[in-house]
């Protein structure tokens, strides 16, 4: 009898269910214990089922790290939403990058590991890449046009994000011990980035009040 027809939605939810249990998988034991055996075991499913719905491992974890990065772009533009000030802005993402990579660690490597495969080979990666550093770049824009800034957005959105990453990468691998911390650089870094004062900028800047909505009381 053939199979029934699935819909999308429970094609996704079985999608995501399968990225959930490699996940686990590369939690506990890392990259190698991942195999589509090892996730249907996991699952407590069929060992046929994450062939039906990921070509092999590599697809698995392009889809792992494509979750990764759209909830990082989240994270971004939470940070940057809450403030106007130009410098503010690229201070709260930066903080908020750090702050998603020393807590979430081995999601952070996943992301960057140097024995992926191109991302570019897979569409669905190198979109939510894309979005990530489309973040950066308009947070960059923004005190650009303020003329709080000067240079080519798309080259200082790259730099940005290429020192942080650097920085962030040396602290996870133990390997700021030569006297100085994360702690002690992420702000002399910012300042020599975008301009000295900018910490102190940033700081001073006031959150943007919560938006109400309007009753209808209010209108009379």
């Amino acid at each position: 009898m053939a199979r029934p027809k699935q819909t999308s939605e429970v094609a996704d939810s079985i999608r995501a269910e399968i990225c959930a249990a490699a996940a686990r998988l590369y939690d506990r034991n890392g990259y190698e214990a991942v195999t589509l055996r090892a996730i249907a075991a996991e699952m407590g499913r069929s060992q046929a089922l994450p062939y039906r719905y990921f070509k092999n491992k590599d697809h698995i974890f392009a889809a792992l790290r494509a979750n990764c990065f759209d909830r990082l772009s989240d994270r971004l533009l939470a940070a940057t939403a809450v403030v106007d000030e130009p410098l503010a802005k690229l201070y709260r993402m930066v903080m908020s990058f750090t702050e998603f990579a020393t807590s979430q660690p081995a999601e952070f490597r996943l992301m960057y590991s140097l024995r992926q495969p191109n991302p570019a080979h897979f569409p669905e990666l190198q979109a939510a890449r894309l979005r990530t550093i489309a973040v950066v770049q308009d947070a960059y824009q923004f005190a650009a046009s303020a003329g709080r800034l000067r240079g080519d957005a798309i080259v200082g959105a790259h730099i940005t994000w290429a020192s942080f990453h650097g920085l962030l990468s040396l602290h996870l691998a133990s390997q700021l011990n030569v006297g100085l911390s994360l702690d002690d650089l992420i702000e002399p870094m910012l300042d020599t980035l975008f301009g000295p004062g900018t910490v102190a900028t940033a700081k001073a800047a006031r959150e943007r009040p919560p938006v109400v909505p309007e009753s209808p009381s209010d209108h009379g």
